[in-house]
């Protein structure tokens, strides 16, 4: 027997609710400054199912020397706070309780993806150079997003 309708949106919700706050975290772990309400869509199935759209328009700023990364800012604010500098586990813990997620599970996925990202962005760098992709800029995007979630790490393991 398929589930309730009820059940479904709620079940949807869930899932919506859970990739965005992935999107969110993506982009603060990446310096993504454009992930603005009109760069996440909703995907309408038949009936009540409903899903986030991929994610698009996603950027860095980070291969870009002319930027202060401490005072740049995010699109939207994680916790109370838009500027990257401001943005570290208190932040976090405060956006967790805003949106009602258990705070350890919130936390659990930043670590996890922080760690998956060196691994995440070699991988993509590699696939380039074998297009023939071998651009500076490329390469500087990849030590900048590695040292960039190494210090999200320690901002998210500090007491």
């Amino acid at each position: 027997m398929p589930p309730s309708p009820s059940v479904s949106r709620t079940l949807s919700f869930c899932v919506i609710h859970n990739t965005f706050l992935d999107g969110i975290s993506l982009n603060w772990l990446i310096a993504g400054t454009d992930a603005h309400a009109k760069n996440y869509s909703l995907l309408l199935g038949g009936g009540p199912f409903v899903r986030l759209a991929p994610l698009y328009d996603v950027a860095s700023i980070l291969p870009y020397d002319e930027f202060h990364l401490p005072k740049v800012k995010l699109s939207m604010k994680i916790g109370e706070e838009y500027r990257l500098g401001g943005i570290g586990l208190r932040q976090w813990k405060v956006l967790a309780k805003a949106v009602r997620i258990d705070e350890s599970r919130l936390l659990d996925r930043l670590v996890d993806m922080a760690r998956r990202v060196p691994d995440a962005i070699h991988d993509v760098r590699e696939a380039t150079l074998r297009d023939g992709l071998a651009q500076p800029m490329l390469e500087k995007l990849e030590t900048r997003l590695v040292l960039r979630a190494q210090h999200c790490l320690r901002l998210l393991q500090s007491s």
